[in-house]
């Protein structure tokens, strides 16, 4: 059975909630033509960048499985075909520029605590 009751609508919780609902909205029974093909889009433009993403992320797990491979002396650089070889000179010059980075900031860190040890 359901109880007549006065909402308060001066408290703290009822403001919060409001608030929450106004941000986040209440979805709407009824969907116009216009609204429901933005929607359809949105959708499509959403599964089109994942799939974009996910062919990424296998791209640059094959280059980095390739990679190990030839470090590792499994295949050898006669075995790709061009594109391989295109890639994976690319991949190395990446790897090769994050690693002198990497050591560039060691080198900073080493001689800043240097400065540190002597003061």
């Amino acid at each position: 059975m359901m109880n007549n009751k006065l909402i308060q609508t001066n408290g703290i919780w009822y403001k919060i909630k409001r608030f929450f609902q106004k941000i986040f909205g209440h979805k709407k029974s009824f969907v116009s033509n216009e609204e429901s093909t933005i929607e359809i889009k949105e959708k499509n433009d959403n599964s089109k960048f994942t799939n974009d993403l996910r062919e990424k992320f296998e791209k640059e797990h094959k280059n980095h499985d390739l990679a190990n491979k030839l470090l590792c002396g499994e295949i050898g650089p006669s075995e790709l075909n061009e594109q391989e070889v295109d890639e994976m000179t690319e991949y190395f010059k990446k790897d090769i520029q994050n690693i002198d980075n990497e050591l560039l900031r060691i080198k900073q860190h080493i001689l800043y605590m240097q400065k540190e040890l002597k003061s």
